[in-house]
């Protein structure tokens, strides 16, 4: 008799491991030949995410544990203060192969799927070999050129490409220190970063608009071969980001596009690992209980999906890098919290380009710093 699952989940990235550890009556099918053969990310998470979903950070998985993010503005001037545990640097594979130990859902590997169509009640799942599978709910978490997006849903993400390579460095890092670089001229609508995996090694990334081959080599010139003496390239790991989509249809008819697919990333900073799991535990859970109709709400009235966000990130990246670099000499070796002391008001006052973009910097810190804690 052919079996017919509750659930497939296409995808086994982490917002599809995450469906797949809740649905045991579920079938994961993961393009890759192995788990985290596509998986793309910068890999940071925090602490607190982790909490959330109730992930306890094995040593087996965690690269770096953070307790500075750097954010340095274009004249070299740095702001943010040190927080314990306030995050991870992850191995991205090691992470999801724990994942996967804990999936109470079937996983078939090397299952690319190419067609989806609706039969009677069930939909109906074609793999590039010619398997078929069928099930009553259908998850897309296969990232930001998901079938089932391009499919069933109307209506493009907004995608910013990402180049990332893995570097061994010859001089040491701080390893406890997430570098992250703003200059809205020379990385328009992005940003670059140093992410450490080791006290050796770590992903240096430059995402945005324009050429970023050129600007992703002018900064490994310029920055990472400068502050530690010469670097080597050890693995590409460049990809796309995928966000915007909270504000578009994410479910319909027994489908609900998670993580990547559904386009939840940061639309600021462009985290998203916490985004996908979080979705695939909804997602989940909706299954569960009966509500899947309530999909769409619950995902939407999560922080990381703050309509507002957009608009924040609209202000963020128009800020002349005069804007910038006083933020950088304000917050000097402080945290945003600076901003709302009497000290911190009146240096503010004294920067003739803060005082002129004064509604547009409340507006950005008063909307990251609510929902800033679900973003990453």
């Amino acid at each position: 008799m052919e079996k017919i699952y509750q659930t497939i989940i296409i995808g086994g990235g982490p917002a599809g491991l995450i469906a797949g550890r809740y649905l045991n009556n579920a079938l994961i099918l993961e393009k890759g030949r192995e788990i985290g053969e596509f998986f793309h990310s910068g890999e940071g998470i925090s602490e607190k995410s982790l909490k959330r979903l109730e992930i306890n950070p094995e040593p087996s998985f965690i690269s770096c544990r953070i307790n500075f993010i750097q954010r340095i503005m274009p004249n070299g001037k740095a702001f943010g203060r040190v927080h314990e545990n306030l995050g991870y640097i992850i191995n991205g594979i090691q992470f999801l192969k724990s994942l996967t130990d804990k999936c109470s859902a079937e996983i078939q590997l090397n299952s690319e799927v190419v067609n989806i169509e609706k039969e009677n009640d069930f939909w109906k799942v074609i793999t590039k070999d010619g398997r078929i599978f069928k099930s009553k709910f259908l998850i897309g978490a296969d990232g930001a050129n998901s079938i089932v997006r391009r499919k069933f849903f109307i209506g493009k993400l907004k995608i910013l490409p990402a180049i990332q390579y893995l570097v061994e460095l010859n001089k040491q890092i701080d390893s406890s220190v997430a570098k992250i670089y703003f200059d809205n001229e020379k990385f328009p609508q992005g940003y670059a970063w140093i992410f450490p995996k080791s006290n050796k090694t770590a992903n240096v990334g430059i995402g945005g608009e324009g050429d970023l081959s050129k600007k992703f080599e002018d900064f490994l010139e310029e920055v990472v071969r400068k502050n530690y003496e010469g670097f080597k390239m050890l693995q590409n790991r460049s990809g796309i980001i995928p966000f915007g989509g909270a504000q578009s249809d994410i479910s319909k008819e027994n489908i609900f596009l998670v993580g990547d697919a559904a386009g939840l990333a940061d639309p600021i900073f462009l985290g998203g690992i916490n985004q996908a799991m979080s979705s695939g535990k909804i997602a989940a859970q909706c299954i569960l209980g009966n509500e899947f109709n309530l999909y769409e709400k619950r995902i939407k009235s999560m922080p990381f999906a703050d309509p507002r966000l957009i608009k924040t990130r609209e202000i963020f990246y128009s800020l002349p890098n005069q804007v910038l670099n006083e933020l950088g000499e304000v917050l000097e070796g402080k945290g945003s919290s600076y901003f709302r002391t009497i000290p911190g008001i009146l240096k503010t006052l004294s920067k003739p380009n803060l005082r002129k973009n004064l509604l547009k910097l409340f507006q950005f810190f008063s909307i990251w710093l609510k929902n800033r804690d679900c973003l990453w």
